[in-house]
């Protein structure tokens, strides 16, 4: 068996060992999670990384705090307001706001410079060597495109 073969065998046996995984308090696979779900594993996970850095008192403060915020999200809590349904244009300019990596309601000059950061960092030119990325590149330099158009037409109406 060739080297390449053993590393192409290896990397696979990983990515399934990886998929077979399961992840938070209800231990489901990753891709079963819900956003809060997935929100609990992350600060989890961020705790026990800083815990760890910081040596290890001071992991058994972030378990104990871990614990503490479970007990407190299973008092019953008082049911927020609900919102208005939003129309499709605002979810729309919502879900634009995020490909750009900012908050609703960003100033025009903030979805600028945005917009260029995001695309120095993802242009396509600079994946050019392997085609997976450069289509990847590609993929999301257009999506950011569609939303820096979409947001400077409508801030700029304003």
């Amino acid at each position: 068996m060739g080297v390449i073969d053993r590393f192409a065998q290896l990397a696979r046996g990983t990515l399934v060992s990886l998929t077979d995984r399961t992840f938070g308090r209800t231990q489901k696979p990753l891709a079963e999670l819900s956003d809060s779900e997935l929100e609990e594993e992350l600060i989890r996970r961020r705790r026990a990384r800083a815990a760890k850095r910081s040596g290890g008192a001071s992991a058994e403060e972030a378990n104990a705090e871990e614990a503490r915020e479970r007990v407190a999200k299973d008092e019953p809590k008082p049911s927020p307001a609900k919102e208005p349904p939003r129309s499709p244009q605002e979810q729309q300019l919502t879900q634009y706001y995020a490909n750009l990596e900012l908050s609703p309601g960003a100033t025009l000059d903030e979805v600028r410079k945005a917009y260029r950061d995001l695309m120095k960092r993802y242009h396509p030119d600079k994946h050019l060597g392997d085609p997976e990325r450069h289509k990847a590149a590609t993929e999301l330099a257009q999506s950011l495109t569609r939303a820096y158009t979409a947001l400077v037409e409508t801030l700029g109406k304003k």
